[in-house]
């Protein structure tokens, strides 16, 4: 079964987190998220201010802590940004993070060669 997509708010850009089969945290930006997120704006919302004022150094050009995907901000077609040497795991996540992020499970490790596709039943 496919997951819906919806953009929560048409126009805006909207950083939205998962984790997948291996417990990785997964950060996806400027896209739809799966229609059942919307629900908990709010707390996605405040793991995104939180992450973007305490944990700069995930978004860098530093080595990469997160499996990182962008969207074109049109199509529900993420592709993968950065390939995390050591990602960094859902347990070792602030709680901020961590609660959005447990509401969106991945049914597949993201691997090195991914794009995803999230209208395909990929989530």
């Amino acid at each position: 079964m496919t997951t819906i997509l919806r953009h929560p708010r048409p126009g805006f850009m909207w950083d939205w987190w998962a984790v997948d089969a291996q417990g990785f945290l997964v950060q996806f930006s400027g896209g739809p998220a799966p229609e059942h997120l919307l629900a908990h704006v709010d707390r996605v919302d405040a793991a995104a201010a939180w992450a973007e004022e305490n944990c700069p150094a995930w978004f860098n050009d530093a080595p990469p802590s997160l499996h990182a995907f962008n969207c074109n901000g049109e199509l529900p077609v993420y592709t993968r940004n950065s390939v995390p040497d050591s990602p960094l795991r859902l347990s070792d996540t602030p709680v901020a993070i961590a609660d959005a992020a447990a509401l969106v499970e991945l049914n597949k490790t993201v691997g090195d060669t991914w794009t995803v596709y999230l209208d395909q039943g990929w989530v």
